[in-house]
């Protein structure tokens, strides 16, 4: 209940500080009563997040099992708004992530939205709180089903424990990563169709009607390299994470060697985060080919050799988050922080008009931006040599780290 109260007022702040700055601009289209409702419409967003984390806390076990169920209807919820919204608007309305801007602020103002979507909050952390007062403390309404009394030979091996302990982490991703670039491959044929049906548009990319794609496919692909970077990093941390515990000395008193677990995190990151951009690349080709007017299947091949050109970034950053495993905890936190730095620096660039020099800092600037840029394999190779000196550096500081 204290968390509940202390996401409560958290959004209440929130809805306070959104307003007051929208206010404050002094601009006549941005009323109090639209910067009201944009606030209040992000604040039920909050709660309508909490109130469903809370029922999956009841009913499922383990935390990892509620965050999975979470991310998953939350997904879900998310892709059926991205497809009602583009098909058929009024199936939107069933849905209660839609119901955030249904209302249209500064345009209607329709609160009726928000206040079906409190009344559903109500709702279910009400059966939240049923479900709470019914089950015993430690256990959940849905009891979890016994494991297996015996390893497989797969689960025995430190490669395919590892897994085990991520497989939710990968797969959930991985499909993330894929869903994502169908949505961004679907705005290929709007940009298509405005090029076409747009004259001076039209005159502008007339020697080179590709240009405006290209550009486009280039800063997709930082987007959606960004995003598939971060399950990498997460399952090299995961062996942090369970340092921390002090639950990974009981693997390490046995056969088990402080190098095995360092390959096994090294090969699982490598592996799955080249399947990531991957998935991004093939993806975004198929989604793109498919929306848009001239269908030219060799766009699927340019997106994947755009794709594979970030290549370099995941044995970069997986370098970097091993490394960090023999460092003080904080230096994995500041990868992510360069991992969010650079993604930053890049796609807001000419939005903020960021000065050239802060430019040259992101790391996703050093490759060429393909399918806009041709290859450079000078930069491509600089990546990857520093990313594979930087997994030997941390497995040597590994193997003679102490671990409790």
């Amino acid at each position: 209940m204290a968390i509940n109260l202390l996401v409560l007022l958290h959004t209440v702040l929130t809805i306070i500080l959104v307003s007051g700055i929208l206010v404050s601009y002094n601009v006549s289209s941005i009323d109090l009563k639209g910067s009201l409702y944009f606030a209040c419409s992000l604040g039920s967003a909050s709660l309508l997040g909490v109130s469903i984390a809370y029922l999956c806390a009841q009913i499922f076990a383990t935390s990892s099992q509620t965050r999975g169920i979470f991310f998953s209807i939350v997904g879900i919820l998310y892709v059926l708004r991205a497809g009602t919204d583009v098909s058929n608007l009024t199936l939107s309305k069933f849905n209660p992530l839609a119901w955030t801007y249904l209302g249209h602020p500064f345009y209607q103002n329709d609160w009726y939205y928000l206040i079906g979507l409190f009344l559903l909050i109500l709702v279910v952390f009400s059966i939240g709180l049923v479900l709470e007062s019914s089950r015993d403390l430690g256990s959940s309404t849905i009891a979890p089903k016994k494991g297996k009394t015996k390893a497989s030979k797969w689960l025995a091996t430190p490669l395919g424990f590892f897994f085990y302990l991520n497989r939710s982490t990968i797969i959930s991703w991985l499909l993330a990563d894929g869903v994502i670039a169908l949505m961004y491959g679907s705005i290929y044929g709007d940009i298509d169709t405005f090029v076409s049906s747009n004259k001076l548009i039209s005159q502008m990319f007339a020697n080179n009607s590709t240009t405006l794609i290209n550009l486009f496919t280039s800063l997709i692909m930082v987007v959606t390299t960004a995003i598939g970077l971060v399950m990498p990093l997460v399952v090299v941390h995961k062996v942090q994470f369970e340092t921390n515990k002090e639950r990974l000395g009981y693997l390490l008193v046995q056969r088990v060697s402080r190098l095995k677990v360092y390959h096994s995190s090294l090969i699982l990151a490598l592996f799955f985060g080249t399947l990531a951009i991957l998935i991004n690349g093939f993806c975004l080709g198929i989604a793109a080919t498919s929306s848009m007017q001239a269908n030219n299947g060799k766009f699927i091949t340019t997106c994947i050799k755009a794709s594979l050109n970030q290549w370099p970034l995941v044995c970069l950053f997986v370098g970097l988050m091993l490394l960090s495993l023999s460092l003080p905890i904080f230096v994995g936190w500041l990868v992510y922080g360069l991992l969010g730095y650079s993604f930053c620096v890049t796609y807001f660039a000419v939005l903020l008009d960021l000065p050239k020099w802060m430019t040259h800092t992101s790391l996703f600037n050093v490759l060429a931006k393909m399918p806009m840029e041709k290859f450079d394999l000078m930069s491509f190779a600089i990546l990857t040599g520093i990313g594979i000196l930087a997994m030997l550096l941390g497995g040597i500081l590994y193997t003679r780290k102490e671990i409790v």
